[in-house]
């Protein structure tokens, strides 16, 4: 599965198609490579009768879409400034019982 893993990231190298880039492909395309590499993992771990996962799907581009639906997805709050006179423990990011943080 390691061999997968690195022949899948090996086949998004840039010098493939100009000599001149990097080996590695650029890290803002992490969520596509991500989900390149994961596909080619589980088809080898289909393959070895080792995958713990049933139901997996056995075409590439179902494969695909059912890692990229598991694929946690980075979105985060915004944050809102509170005045510490007056906000609320929780606002502060305090925890625990009262006197302690």
């Amino acid at each position: 599965m390691l061999v997968a893993a690195v022949h899948a990231l090996a086949e998004l190298s840039p010098a493939l198609k100009d000599p001149d880039q990097g080996l590695l492909p650029d890290v803002e395309d992490v969520r596509k490579i991500s989900a390149h590499i994961a596909v080619a993992v589980i088809k080898k771990a289909v393959e070895e009768k080792v995958s713990r996962v049933e139901n997996v799907p056995d075409k590439d581009d179902e494969l695909l879409r059912w890692v990229q639906d598991q694929m946690w997805d980075p979105v985060y709050l915004p944050l809102k400034k509170v005045d510490p006179r007056t906000a609320s423990r929780e606002a502060k990011g305090q925890v625990g019982p009262k006197g302690r943080s």
